[in-house]
């Protein structure tokens, strides 16, 4: 991502690092093969919860982790009865 300011004509560009994802958790097993799936959106979400508590803006913020908790809910909901997430903080 590239993110520019012209401050008094002059025009000043900075590229702003973007994390990759998806990881790779290797070869599904030996239990349920859809664990991985779920653990790595589990692990992207809770990365991004953490990354997004930074953000100085406060309403930036709080829509942000509005995001993310919908989408921690939805996670948790679709994993079913036997499945929780706690995320500390």
């Amino acid at each position: 991502m590239e993110i520019c300011f012209t401050i008094n004509g002059a025009r000043h560009c900075y590229f702003i690092p973007i994390y990759a994802w998806p990881f790779n958790w290797g070869r599904p097993g030996p239990g349920p093969i859809n664990y991985p799936a779920f653990l790595q959106d589990a692990f992207v979400l809770a990365s991004a919860k953490a990354a997004v508590e930074n953000i100085a803006d406060e309403g930036v913020r709080g829509i942000a982790l509005k995001g993310i908790t919908g989408a921690l809910s939805a996670l948790e909901e679709r994993a079913g009865e036997h499945a929780s997430i706690n995320i500390k903080g």
